[in-house]
């Protein structure tokens, strides 16, 4: 079992990939980017963004077992820099790689759409 499990004490280096938004579907679904998360919880990245603008963030992620809740700031959208605050679910592993799964929710004035986010990431063990 331990071989199937991602790495429990490492840093992970991931690749934003797509998005979809409900109930408004004029946005950007396709949303390439790198990042990064230290053993710590230190995460840094980069993404183009549902405006079709690059965005780059920084902040903590906690994490507990599939769960993760990520708190920063970025970039890219309506304010120069404006707070983030995204859980995802790691949704499994394969031969270390692991699917995670993000929600954004619609925050009124400010986000229009919920919006789910697939990423892809690796440990570097």
């Amino acid at each position: 079992m331990a071989l199937l499990a991602p790495c429990a004490h490492a840093d992970t280096v991931g690749l934003h990939l797509a998005s979809v938004h409900v109930p408004q579907r004029q946005f950007n679904n396709v949303n390439p980017g790198l990042y990064y998360r230290s053993d710590a919880g230190w995460t840094v990245g980069g993404y183009r963004n549902s405006l079709r603008r690059t965005s780059v963030y920084g902040g903590y992620t906690l994490e507990y077992g599939p769960l993760a809740l990520t708190a920063g700031a970025v970039t890219g959208y309506q304010d120069a820099v404006q707070a983030m605050l995204v859980p995802s679910l790691r949704l499994f592993t394969h031969e270390g790689v692991s699917a995670r799964l993000a929600y954004i929710p619609r925050v009124e004035k400010r986000i229009s759409s919920n919006v789910w986010h697939l990423m892809v990431e690796r440990c570097i063990c």
